[in-house]
């Protein structure tokens, strides 16, 4: 047996891993760090793009939110215009009612007027007819003084009986 015997087999293993390092390193190392890149580069624009949808939702939120905010404000505004609209209509028929009101009483007090005077009228006309009655009848008989007064009198509860 030979002492030195020299086992090539590790020398071949060493050749064997530096070649697969060299083939592997000129055929897929640098596709698989390209892909690896494009990859890092696919996430940061993800990220990227992620963070400005971001914010632009909070944008478009905070644009709602203003849009609400004036909407609410308007809205307080139209029933606020509204209530004053309402109210001073109210205060307008609440007048015209008034001066309606005021018209109907003139109205009545110049009807109840005029049937006080006719009712006058026709009151004087009844004691003016009475009167030339009561004269007549004077003149007809020769009255002594009590029967004058006696006619009198009677002239008087003939005009207190009559209907007013």
């Amino acid at each position: 047996m030979n002492i030195l015997h020299f086992d090539y087999t590790l020398p071949a293993q060493i050749i064997s891993f530096l070649l697969l390092v060299w083939l592997l390193s000129k055929y897929a190392w640098k596709p698989l760090m390209n892909m690896m890149e494009q990859r890092r580069i696919n996430i940061e624009n993800t990220l990227t793009q992620a963070q400005e949808e971001r914010q632009q939702a909070e944008q478009i939120k905070k644009e709602y939110q203003d849009e609400m905010r004036q909407a609410r404000q308007e809205a307080q505004e139209v029933i606020a215009k509204a209530t004053k609209v309402s109210e001073e209509r109210t205060v307008e028929i609440l007048a015209l009612a008034r001066e309606e009101a005021e018209k109907i009483k003139k109205s009545a007090l110049v009807d109840i007027e005029r049937e006080r005077d006719r009712a006058v009228s026709e009151v004087k006309a009844q004691v003016a007819d009475l009167s030339i009655a009561v004269a007549e009848k004077i003149i007809r008989q020769k009255l002594d003084m009590p029967n004058q007064e006696k006619l009198i009198e009677q002239f008087i509860q003939e005009v207190g009986e009559m209907p007013c």
